[in-house]
């Protein structure tokens, strides 16, 4: 599996989106599949608001990475569609835990559970989370 990281494309709009984060991830696609066709390929246009819609279309990825600037309710309705999502528990929940660690991480499963998902955060855990709090996640995700 390989995971394409696209950090800056939610500073692009419209036309500039297109050009600049949807048409390079679409070659760069398209040449690991030439040579690797086997291999799924996660692309990851982060805080791409609407964009998200149609980035797995627009580009043959298999799946495509959300972070936690969108809604899994709206995530599920308008991008889940065209296939694999993953994400999108913001990484905040691996410092504070609790029961809203809890809640969110089941929210998030039950939002994406008519289709393919791939629990994951919306962005990297940060150097503050607490390791108990990852298998307090896990547990959720599994319970």
């Amino acid at each position: 599996m390989v995971k394409l990281f696209d950090s800056w494309a939610g500073s692009l709009k419209g036309d500039a989106f297109a050009r600049y984060a949807t048409a390079p991830t679409a070659r760069i696609i398209a040449a690991l599949k030439a040579k690797y066709p086997d291999v799924p390929v996660i692309a990851f246009p982060r805080e791409a608001g609407d964009a998200y819609v149609g980035f797995a279309r627009a580009t043959g990825a298999d799946c495509v990475a959300l972070d936690n600037s969108v809604s899994a309710d709206w995530a599920a309705a308008n991008v889940q569609i065209d296939g694999c999502v993953q994400g999108n528990l913001a990484p905040s929940y691996m410092v504070s835990g609790g029961p809203e660690l809890v809640s969110e991480t089941r929210r998030i499963v039950k939002a994406f559970s008519k289709g393919p998902h791939i629990f994951n955060l919306g962005h990297g855990i940060t150097p503050d989370a607490d390791p108990d709090n990852v298998q307090r996640m896990i547990d959720a995700i599994r319970g």
